[in-house]
């Protein structure tokens, strides 16, 4: 009896090993993490797509495009992707060659009826088209992605993920997103802020508050004196008591504005000039452009003087001199009097 046992375990070991082998699950990317496939399936090469943004499902690596914010025509054409832009918005006209393309209206008021006759995989926006737009688009097999304009650095940087996403599928989309901004990230990452504070005052007048793209960007460089306030609701007669180092204005206002307007005329920092006009449509189209504002914002703010090898030696010469005159000076003290003077 005993000789039997292990026989039997035996036997009932090689059956549990040939029925596990027959239920055997994996997992297939692009699908939920719930979704699973018996092993006849497991032959299948993985697929990059279906890939879900913002609750719209990507079957397919797009082909036809269009675009109807110009932030997203121009990073679409940095990363790589232009060839397959169909049409965009009124508003797009960057790079040049976008201008040659059929037009859809806006973002918000799309050309439904433009659109359908061209029969793109993909309408990608910043504003939310209306439902019944969006069911009529879909109907056809045309997917609409709305992904909203930043208001951080990291919002910003998820464009890039998210377009390497949508064109390229979960295997390789989000390196290649990575890879686009990384000229960007380079230049953002070596901004030091200093103590200065500012404002920016955009085209309707008022500061530029938190939760703004444009707080993000500047915030790098010092501190935003209107961040206590949300959006573009600062109101700018605090500012007399609370006033800016500097000054940033949008261009479509200019300095002028600032020299007129009771809120700004008496601050000192428009008194003594420190003002530097910026051209808005970089934060109002975040995209590769950015740098070059980088850059002009730079300027505005005072670094730090480097310390040179030839400082460093003028220095130390400096603190040698000053040794030598300190022994010099004990050296030619008078010899203290002796209190027994002889008569």
């Amino acid at each position: 009896m005993k000789k039997k046992i292990p026989l039997l375990i035996s036997a009932l070991l090689m059956l549990t090993f040939a029925i596990s082998g027959c239920e055997n699950i994996v997992l297939v990317p692009g699908r939920s993490s719930g979704a699973i496939t018996e092993s006849s399936e497991a032959s299948e090469p993985l697929s990059a797509y279906p890939v879900t943004l913002n609750d719209t499902e990507i079957l397919k690596a797009p082909e036809k495009i269009v675009s109807l914010t110009p932030a997203y025509t121009e990073i679409l054409f940095e990363m790589g992707y232009g060839d397959r832009i169909v049409a965009v918005s009124d508003y797009c006209d960057y790079p040049e060659s976008v201008k040659e393309l059929p037009k859809a209206a806006s973002s918000a008021n799309p050309d439904i009826a433009a659109i359908k006759k061209l029969s793109p995989d993909l309408v990608i926006t910043a504003t939310p088209i209306v439902t019944k737009d969006r069911i009529s688009l879909e109907a056809q097999g045309t997917k609409v992605l709305t992904i909203a304009s930043p208001k951080t650095i990291e919002e910003f940087e998820n464009i890039y993920k998210f377009f390497g996403l949508a064109m390229n599928g979960i295997f390789d989309g989000e390196s290649a997103g990575e890879k686009a901004f990384a000229p960007i990230k380079k230049q953002l990452d070596s901004i030091k802020k200093t103590d200065k504070t500012f404002i920016y005052v955009t085209a309707a007048n008022t500061p530029a508050g938190k939760d703004t793209f444009e707080n993000a960007i500047l915030s790098l460089f010092g501190t935003n004196i209107a961040e206590s306030a949300s959006g573009y609701t600062y109101n700018p007669e605090m500012l007399k008591d609370n006033q800016p180092d500097l000054i940033f204005v949008s261009d479509t206002i200019g300095k002028d504005m600032l020299t007129t307007n009771e809120n700004y005329s008496g601050l000192k920092a428009v008194k003594d000039g420190k003002i530097t006009v910026v051209k808005n449509k970089y934060f109002e189209r975040p995209s590769g452009r950015i740098t070059e504002l980088l850059t002009e914002i730079a300027k505005a703010f005072p670094a730090e003087k480097p310390e040179t090898a030839s400082s460093k030696t003028e220095s130390t010469d400096s603190k040698e001199s000053n040794n030598e005159n300190s022994k010099e000076t004990e050296n030619s003290k008078p010899e203290p009097v002796s209190s027994d003077v002889s008569e």
